[in-house]
C-alpha cells in the first residue's frame, strides 16, 4: 500500500483551512544523570538537569514553538515582539508580544545539552534559479552576518520526496570558515534581574555529538517545499507539485546538541523572579544570545501529575511532577493467555510518566493539542509541523507508536512499499497521538483530549514470532527537553521468543556511556538498532541506507576505516545490495547525471533510486576497495 505521508496533510489543511550481540546493556548504559552519571531520562533526584536553549529570529522559544517573553527585564537587543511559529501555517506572520515563559529551577544543577538558534525568512527568495540572493542575505543581513563566511560555496542540492509527485528541494551553502571551526566555545552565564552574573560555565564545540552540518542540525540552506521533480539537471523552473504555491524558506541555523560532558554543570542561582541566561559564542563575541528565564522553586510545583496505583496506572490523586520521561504499556492478555493469533486484535494502554514514576496524564486521556501549545501538558509534546518546517527541528515532537513483527523478518525495505513483515501503520511514520494538520483542519480537534488506549488488528497471515511495540515520546519542562523511544514485546502464534535478524550492529563500539544512542536524536537503545529500518524506509522520512552512511562517512568524529563495512555490517548479505541512494550517500553522484530520472521515481515504479542495482548491472560483485564480512 502506498503511504499517505505526513507532509501531504499540509497542503490538505491549506485547502481546508536474536542474537546476544545486541545485548549490550552493560556496555552502553550508565544510570543516573549529570554529575553522578549520565542517563538523560532519569528522575529529578539524580545529578543534573539537561538544558536546551532554543531561539528563532532573535527570540527564545520553547520546544512547542512558542516565543518567550522578556517579562519585566530590561534586555537591550531582545525584541519586545516575536514571531509566533504556531500562528500561521507554513508562513511567518507579523511579530506580536509573546507571553510564554522559560522556567528553570533555582538552586539546581544544570548542564547544557542543546543550543539551537536560527534566523529565517519565508516567502522572500522566490526565484528558483537565483542561488546568490539567499547567500547574500545570510552573509550580509542575517543575525549571523558577523560570522566568518570566507570560503563559502554552494554545496549539495538535495531533493526529498514528499510523495505523490511532490518534492522538497534544499540547496546547502557549505565550507564557510565558521562551519568548519572545531575549537570554538559557548560561554553560558546566568544573570539575575539586576544583570549580575551569578554563575557561568564554558562548553567546547567538541563536547557535543551533533555540532556540524553533516548531522543536519547546523545548516545554511535555501529550501523550496511542494514542487514537482525537475525535468533535467539544473532545471531552473519550478514544476507544479502538490502545493497550490511552493513555500520558500531561507535559513541559517546553528545547533550544538547531545552533550558528551554532562558532568560539567552549573548551579542556577537561588533567587526569585526573573533573570536571563546569556550565551556568548566565541565566533560572535560581541553578540550574545539572550534567553529570559523565570526562576521557580521545586517545592512550589503545582500538583498536576498523578500518583500511580498498584497496577502502574494513574490514580485520581495528584502530586507535583518531577523531571525525566518514562514510557510504559499495559497490554491486554491474548485470548489463549499466552500469545496472540493472526487476525486477533492487540489492545494496549499507554502510560507516560516522569522520571520519578508519576503519571503525566490521567489513566484514560492524554493532554490536548491546546494543552501542549499552551504549556499545560506537563511537558508532553506532540507533532508540530511548524517546528519541523520553519525551525527545521526534525522529529522534535513526533510522539506516537508503531507495531511491527516478527523480529526475525525485519528487513531493510528498498524500492517498494510492500513490507515483508507486519507493520501498523504500514508506512514509515508511527501513528501519532495528534495527527499532523488535524488541529487546523477539524474544528474542535485542538481542544480534544487524546486517548491512551489503542487497538491494532493483526493481519490474518501474521507470521509467528516476537513482535515489537515502539513508543516514541517527547517531553520539555523547566528547560529540560527529552526525546526517547522505548520497545515493548509480545508474542504471536507461538510462545518461543524470536530475535532481530542480526545483520547490523557493533554501534556500542563508539556509542557507549555519554556517547550512547540513548543520547542521540530519538533516544533509542542500541539494543534495538535494527528497529530503525521499520520507520526509515521511505524518502519522506529519510532512507536508512542513505542517511546512516552519509552521516558517518562525512563526520569528523568517525575515525574508523570508512571502507571497512564490517564495522557495522555483521553479515555479507546486508552489504551486497547497492542502490543509487546507498552509493551516493558516500560517493556523491556516483553515476553523474546518467540516471537522473531514476532518483525522482516513486518507490512503486521500477527502476528507482532505492532499487537493487545488483540485479541490473553490478551482479553480485561488491566494490573491490570495500572490506565486507566473510559470511
Amino acid at each position: 500500500m502506498k503511504p499517505f505521508p505526513k507532509i501531504l496533510l499540509l497542503p490538505l489543511v491549506m485547502l481546508v483551512t536474536g542474537c546476544n550481540v545486541f545485548n549490550v546493556e552493560d556496555n552502553e548504559g550508565t544510570r543516573g544523570r549529570g554529575a553522578k552519571a549520565f542517563d538523560p531520562y532519569s528522575s529529578s533526584a539524580s545529578g543534573a538537569i539537561s538544558l536546551s536553549l532554543l531561539a528563532f529570529n532573535g527570540c527564545a522559544i520553547l520546544p512547542n514553538g512558542e516565543p518567550v517573553t522578556r517579562g519585566e527585564l530590561d534586555l537591550p537587543g531582545y525584541p519586545e515582539q516575536c514571531v509566533h511559529l504556531n500562528d500561521n501555517f507554513m508562513a511567518l506572520g507579523e511579530p506580536r508580544t509573546p507571553t510564554a515563559r522559560l522556567t528553570v529551577v533555582r538552586d539546581s544543577l544544570y548542564f547544557l545539552r542543546e543550543f539551537s538558534v536560527m534566523d529565517a525568512l519565508v516567502g522572500v527568495h522566490t526565484d528558483f534559479a537565483n542561488r546568490k540572493a539567499p547567500s547574500d542575505w545570510m552573509r550580509k543581513h542575517s543575525r549571523f552576518k558577523s560570522l566568518d563566511w570566507s570560503g563559502l560555496t554552494v554545496g549539495r542540492e538535495n531533493w526529498k520526496s514528499q510523495g505523490y509527485g511532490s518534492f522538497q528541494r534544499e540547496i546547502f551553502y557549505e565550507n564557510a570558515a565558521w562551519m568548519v571551526s572545531d575549537d570554538d566555545t559557548l560561554k553560558v552565564e546566568v544573570l539575575d534581574a539586576d544583570g549580575n552574573v551569578r554563575t557561568s560555565q564554558t562548553y567546547g564545540r567538541r563536547e557535543f555529538l551533533a555540532e556540524n552540518p553533516i548531522t543536519g542540525r547546523t545548516r545554511a540552506s535555501w529550501t523550496t517545499t511542494g514542487v514537482g521533480a525537475p525535468r533535467y539537471p539544473g532545471d531552473a523552473e519550478p514544476r507544479p507539485g502538490s502545493y497550490p504555491t511552493p513555500i520558500y524558506h531561507t535559513g541559517v541555523k546553528v545547533s550544538f546538541a547531545n552533550s558528551t560532558n554532562p558532568f560539567k554543570t552549573f548551579r542556577m542561582p537561588n533567587v526569585d523572579g526573573e533573570g536571563v541566561i546569556r550565551v556568548t559564542w566565541s565566533l560572535m563575541p560581541e553578540e550574545p544570545f539572550l534567553f529570559p528565564v523565570t526562576f521557580v522553586r521545586e517545592q512550589d510545583r503545582e500538583a498536576t501529575c498523578y500518583k500511580l496505583g498498584a497496577d502502574g496506572l494513574a490514580t485520581n490523586e495528584q502530586v507535583p511532577c518531577g523531571f525525566g520521561l518514562k514510557q510504559e504499556l499495559k497490554i491486554n492478555k491474548p485470548k489463549n493467555g499466552k500469545y496472540y493469533m493472526p487476525g486477533e486484535t492487540l489492545d494496549f494502554l499507554v502510560s507516560l510518566q516522569d522520571g520519578d514514576g508519576h503519571g503525566l496524564h490521567p489513566r484514560d486521556l492524554m493532554p490536548s493539542w491546546n494543552d501542549f501549545i499552551g504549556g499545560t501538558s506537563n511537558g508532553l509534546g506532540y507533532f508540530n509541523d511548524r517546528m519541523i518546517l520553519n525551525f527545521r527541528d526534525t522529529s522534535s515532537t513526533e510522539s506516537g507508536f508503531k507495531v511491527v513483527g516478527p523480529l526475525q523478518d525485519l528487513k531493510v525495505v528498498n524500492g517498494t512499499y510492500a513490507l515483508p513483515y507486519f507493520s501498523h501503520p504500514a508506512y514509515g511514520e508511527p501513528q501519532f497521538y495528534v495527527g499532523p494538520g488535524m488541529a487546523d483542519a477539524f474544528p474542535g480537534y485542538a481542544a480534544a483530549k487524546q486517548p491512551t488506549r489503542y487497538s491494532v488488528k493483526l493481519s490474518e497471515d501474521a507470521k509467528p514470532g516476537t513482535y515489537l511495540i515502539m513508543l516514541k515520546g517527547h517531553r520539555a519542562v523547566d528547560g529540560e527537553r527529552l526525546n526517547r523511544l522505548d520497545s515493548f514485546f509480545f508474542q504471536v502464534g507461538q510462545e518461543q521468543a524470536t530475535t532481530y535478524p542480526g545483520q547490523v550492529g557493533n554501534c556500542q563500539i563508539c556509542h557507549n556511556g555519554v556517547n550512547s544512542l540513548d543520547n542521540l536524536h530519538h533516544g533509542m537503545s542500541v539494543d534495538h538498532v535494527e528497529a530503525c529500518k521499520t520507520c526509515h524506509f521511505e524518502p519522506q522520512v529519510g532512507h536508512i541506507s542513505d542517511f546512516i552512511h552519509r552521516m558517518h562517512m562525512n563526520s569528523r568524529k568517525y575515525k574508523q576505516n570508512k571502507a571497512d563495512c564490517t564495522m557495522c555490517h555483521l553479515t555479507r548479505e546486508s552489504t551486497v545490495r547497492p542502490s543509487l541512494a546507498a552509493c551516493n550517500s558516500c560517493h556523491i553522484s556516483s553515476h553523474g547525471t546518467e540516471y537522473f530520472d531514476v532518483q525522482f521515481a516513486d518507490l512503486q515504479n521500477t527502476p528507482n533510486a532505492y532499487g537493487n542495482c545488483a540485479n541490473s548491472c553490478h551482479g553480485v560483485t561488491p566494490p573491490s576497495r570495500h572490506i565486507l564480512p566473510g559470511q
